[in-house]
């Protein structure tokens, strides 16, 4: 159980802010990433069952992104392009759930899997073209967010039954 220990009683205030509304924030930030989240699974599986269209990668990179403290992501970013209902789109996207991270590896393993002027697969959700994949289905970096998200949701919860147990009990 959490228990609170101060010299000086909290504020009322700061027991209003503590005890309800920072738990809603991660309430509210877990909900809507696991919404987020589970939209991706959803397109992930439909893009299983999507029409496909041959294509051509048109750029492929791995690129660094620099955060302002100093580190930074490695991603991969694959241009591709494709004709499907006789209209010419472009996509970005490899697979649902892509990432950057600190190592290169990933990145550099999808890079070299779609060199440009490679000739590719690409599904396409027949409702919006533009929505497309090369890599179509369920791969585990799709649970990624939703996972992220519920854990941020069930934190907020714990803290909005057990933060106010501990203020009272203080």
């Amino acid at each position: 159980m959490l228990k609170i220990r101060s010299s000086q009683p909290m504020s009322p205030g700061m027991a209003f802010f503590f005890s309800r509304i920072f738990p809603l924030i991660f309430i509210g930030c877990g909900a809507m990433v696991l919404y987020f989240g589970w939209q991706d699974i959803q397109h992930a599986m439909a893009s299983s069952n999507w029409p496909t269209a041959p294509g051509m990668i048109q750029s492929s990179s791995v690129e660094y992104h620099r955060s302002q403290k100093g580190s930074g992501t490695y991603g991969a970013k694959v241009l591709y392009s494709f004709t499907a209902n006789d209209l010419a789109y472009n996509g970005g996207q490899v697979a649902f759930g892509d990432y950057s991270s600190g190592s290169p590896d990933h990145a550099n393993s999808i890079v070299n899997r779609y060199p440009q002027g490679e000739s590719v697969t690409v599904y396409y959700d027949p409702a919006n073209p533009e929505f497309c994949v090369l890599e179509p289905g369920l791969k585990w970096q799709t649970w990624m967010l939703p996972i992220f998200g519920l854990v941020f949701f069930s934190a907020g919860i714990f803290m909005a039954v057990s933060i106010p147990k501990a203020i009272r009990k203080s």
